[in-house]
């Protein structure tokens, strides 16, 4: 008579679970003994190194922000906008390390940042930049009075003049400095929010300026610096240090 065998186990299959079952309950260091250098590797490989890895990563961005945000902290001590001058970051960077340094500051404790917006369509386009997203992290930092100064030409700070975003110069600078500064001052008449006055600094005249973009093909025609009006006081004394960075010929 035939034996019904389905659904039951044979032998060969008990033995087969039985030896299973006893490796899966074998420990890690008898597992090891058993294995030879080339699978004990491969055995590593599989299944810790891919846990170390992770671990590691996770590791790294743990030590990098503690290193960045809490050892490596820098104060922001000036925020400049610069409009549509392309300039590389590699150079502002080394522009905002010099002027930290020669106002007797150390870089690694303090920063200035000089970041270029590009407000035209077509130049952003060129660039790989996005014009309505700088416009808007523009006006974004100027109502968050994150804001200290801006340079760009008359045609695009116009729009910010216009708003009364710019400080009127004669009641920030003191008369020594307003009279030696006096033939470089942008003047603009009365406007919807703006009176007349002294509202920008042209930089035609700025030797450490025109150092910055000597290399550049197409520099922004007359550019001048405002101060934004909002920005809190502690950043103003710092845009007046700037102007004197930018004028080292000026007897102030």
């Amino acid at each position: 008579m035939a034996i019904n065998l389905k659904g039951k186990k044979t032998s060969l299959k008990e033995n087969a679970e039985i030896y299973q079952k006893r490796q899966d309950e074998e420990s890690e260091r008898e597992k090891l003994k058993k294995m030879n250098g080339k699978q004990k590797l491969s055995y590593f490989t599989t299944y810790y190194l891919p846990k170390l890895l992770v671990l590691a990563a996770a590791a790294g961005v743990v030590c990098f922000l503690l290193w960045s945000d809490v050892f490596h902290k820098r104060t922001m001590v000036l925020r400049c906008a610069v409009l549509n001058e392309p300039v590389m970051d590699s150079v502002l960077t080394e522009f905002s390390d010099n002027f930290i340094s020669s106002i007797g500051e150390d870089p690694e404790k303090s920063t200035a940042s000089f970041y270029v917006y590009y407000t035209h369509s077509d130049f952003a386009a060129e660039i790989g930049a996005n014009a309505a997203e700088d416009l808007t992290e523009i006006s974004s930092r100027i109502v968050a009075a994150d804001l200290s100064c801006m340079i760009a030409d008359e045609a695009d700070g116009k729009n910010y003049l216009d708003g009364g975003f710019f400080l009127e110069l004669s009641s920030f600078l003191t008369e020594q400095e307003y009279k030696a500064l006096k033939p470089y001052l942008y003047h603009a008449q009365k406007g919807e929010k703006t009176e007349e006055g002294d509202y920008g600094i042209y930089l035609n005249k700025s030797p450490v300026y025109q150092e910055l973009i000597k290399d550049i093909k197409t520099p922004v025609e007359n550019p001048m610096l405002s101060i934004i009006s909002n920005s809190d006081e502690s950043s103003k004394d710092y845009v007046r240090k700037l102007i004197y960075y930018l004028f080292p010929d000026i007897s102030f």
